[in-house]
């Protein structure tokens, strides 16, 4: 069907305008100019699919709002947007405010569930959903919009980052062996990369040369802005495992700003004791989801910095009476996916003492210690 269909719709992107404090709790409004250019977009992008439908029905061509639409969507010069891991191909800009995600029943369905809950202050808004045959296409707000210069940072959680079904399967892939050469080019033999490797054991490798088998997180993905100059990235971060090159990442990702990692600590223990409390947390696994942290690499920036959940894609609800502790170690049939895990490691290094605090140059930017930097060098090397 080409049915739209919002959660609030309209009303959900003009709560983004509102005034109290206690819907945002730390965060800002996305600007007022943004959100009236979101207002016009949702409300074609609900008779542009309308339309659509009865042009399917009928045998027509597509309506015009729905052409604009799409022409808008797929404009890469206006329609660019700030992404520092995942699949690029899935994300088109609507407009300053609104991202469209092409997903699943699963994610669209965790969005509508989670955002009836205390934890929906926690992710950004879904704001209407449509169903283009087998693709939900998602209109989230792009949470970069409220940032001049934005800083991000995207963490996958988890001890466990592949589907239960992924581990029954036998099915040999030559596409992963690839993934996994490009990264690590004597990670198979020739005979291994010519046979391919099973979505586990591709996974699970993705496990093992990272930090989320041990510690039940990883970065995928670091981009810090700053004025004036092109955006750097921290080198190879989806192949720091060890708690000292995730520290130095994390620092330099902090530019040696306290405040900036004391915000993202406060931030990470409230959603902690959010999870805590939360019976659809509980009812729910949540495999291969993320944090995405974000700051303003702008000092005169009025936007706090902020953590939010992000990428549902493979959350999905518990059969019967089952109840996760996302703590325990995961057996086959037990769903526990270590998500807490992940959260308590990650908060134990953000409330720890940034060791490149008062690190600065003549500039009063962060300069990264020798340590740090020796670590950037390798992470290049490795790259």
């Amino acid at each position: 069907g080409g049915a739209c269909e919002s959660w609030g719709g309209l009303q959900a992107v003009r709560l983004l305008r509102s005034d109290d404090r206690s819907l945002w709790r730390s965060t800002h409004a996305v600007r007022e100019a943004s959100l009236r250019t979101a207002d016009a977009c949702i409300a074609d992008a609900q008779q542009g699919e309308a339309g659509r439908g009865e042009a399917e029905a009928g045998g027509a061509e597509e309506g015009p709002q729905w052409r604009w639409l799409r022409n808008r969507r797929f404009n890469a010069a206006t329609n660019a947007f700030i992404q520092v891991a995942g699949h690029s191909n899935l994300f088109e800009r609507l407009c300053e405010s609104v991202i469209i995600k092409q997903s699943s029943t699963p994610e669209r369905a965790a969005y509508e569930g989670i955002s009836a809950t205390p934890l929906g202050p926690f992710v950004p808004r879904c704001l209407c959903a449509c169903q283009r045959g087998e693709v939900q296409l998602l209109y989230i707000e792009d949470l970069t919009a409220r940032y001049r210069r934005p800083c991000v940072m995207d963490v996958k959680v988890g001890t466990r980052t592949f589907l239960e079904a992924d581990a029954a399967s036998t099915r040999r892939r030559v596409d992963l062996a690839l993934k996994m050469l490009a990264v690590d080019p004597a990670a198979l033999s020739e005979e291994e990369a010519a046979a391919g490797v099973t979505k586990m054991e591709y996974m699970r490798w993705r496990e093992v040369t990272s930090s989320s088998a041990t510690l039940g997180w990883r970065i995928e993905g670091i981009r810090r802005a700053r004025g004036g100059a092109a955006a750097s990235h921290y080198p190879a971060p989806k192949l720091l495992r060890e708690p000292e090159q995730l520290e130095q990442a994390v620092g330099w990702f902090c530019e040696g700003r306290p405040a900036v990692r004391r915000a993202f600590a406060a931030r990470l223990a409230e959603l902690r004791a959010a999870l805590e409390a939360s019976r659809w947390f509980a009812t729910h696994e949540l495999v291969s989801s993320s944090l995405l942290l974000l700051y303003d690499g702008d000092p005169h920036g009025a936007a706090p910095p902020g953590l939010w959940m992000i990428d549902f894609a493979k959350a999905a609800p518990l059969d019967g009476a089952l109840v996760l502790t996302h703590r325990a170690p995961w057996q086959p049939g037990n769903c526990e996916d270590g998500y807490l895990t992940g959260v308590d490691s990650l908060l134990h290094l953000l409330s720890r003492p940034d060791p490149l605090a008062g690190e600065c140059n003549p500039s009063g930017r962060s300069r990264p210690s020798r340590r740090a930097r020796g670590a950037s060098q390798s992470g290049a090397e490795r790259a």
